[in-house]
């Protein structure tokens, strides 16, 4: 969840094709060129790719240029300016204003991609009651093959841990974990939540399984040997430190795993 909002998007995102424009109609390649470039301007040069977007709507960017601008308004931290942004074509796509036939015609999948995207951006502003409606509105009539699924449960739950509701957050982990249990991130953040309301074995579980998927995974190691800490296992603990040093060196893993390993010892 640390990753960066283009990164995310390019994922998620439908590519598009070519829009009819003033100068008559620009092919499918020509578009994704022009998006793949965007994309790239949003993460490294966000202020670049404003107005590379801003001229490319005018050209007939359509949906794509617009999302273009609000990935670059949040590379800029301009979170509550990007969230506006991506609920604007949100409700553009809906009342079926301002878009193209391929926007139109595929508005669904793109609203539930662009309220993702939102709330991101809500929450990353701290508006996380925001981002939970969003990130609701997307999850409801998502079908139960939704390629947006996991991600969709794993946000909702990762705004429920920052809005203090460790049940929920459970839940929509779980969630997340009966669609997709070959990813490690919804196992870790479900672990952290159990920890937070003391159920240390169901967390050791969830770290376990997640730890045979990517046993040298620093957040792992480190929340690993927590768990054990918490259980008063400090030989496992200080086992998991350790490999969290030699597998991270030089590393902030490796300042916190010594500091760890440090108040065991005293």
């Amino acid at each position: 969840m640390t990753r960066s909002i283009a990164i995310i998007a390019s994922i998620m995102f439908i590519i598009f094709p070519g829009p009819l424009s003033a100068q008559g109609y620009v092919s499918e390649y020509e578009q994704n060129k022009k998006y793949q470039e965007c994309l790239d301007l949003a993460e490294r040069v966000p202020d670049k790719a404003i107005t590379y977007s801003q001229k490319w709507m005018i050209d007939g960017g359509g949906v794509a240029a617009q999302h273009c601008q609000a990935l670059s308004l949040y590379e800029q931290d301009n979170f509550i300016e990007a969230a506006s942004f991506f609920d604007k074509i949100v409700g553009n796509l809906t009342s079926g204003e301002k878009i193209n036939n391929f926007a139109f015609a595929n508005r669904d999948a793109l609203i539930i991609q662009l309220n993702y995207l939102s709330g991101l951006a809500w929450r990353s502003a701290g508006e996380f009651d925001k981002a939970y409606n969003v990130i609701s509105a997307s999850i409801i009539d998502l079908e139960p093959d939704s390629i947006y699924a996991y991600d969709l449960f794993v946000e909702r739950g990762f705004i429920q841990v920052l809005r203090n509701d460790s049940l929920d957050a459970i839940n929509n982990f779980t969630l997340a974990l009966d669609i997709n249990s070959t990813k490690i991130d919804a196992f870790l953040y479900r672990a952290e939540s159990y920890r937070k309301i003391k159920q240390h074995l169901k967390a050791r579980l969830d770290l376990n399984a997640a730890l045979a998927i990517e046993p040298n995974h620093p957040d792992l190691l480190f929340e690993s040997g927590v768990n054990y800490r918490l259980q008063r296992r400090n030989l496992e603990a200080r086992r998991d430190w350790s490999k969290l040093i030699e597998k991270h060196p030089g590393t902030k893993w490796q300042t916190l795993a010594e500091d760890n390993i440090n108040l065991i010892e005293e």
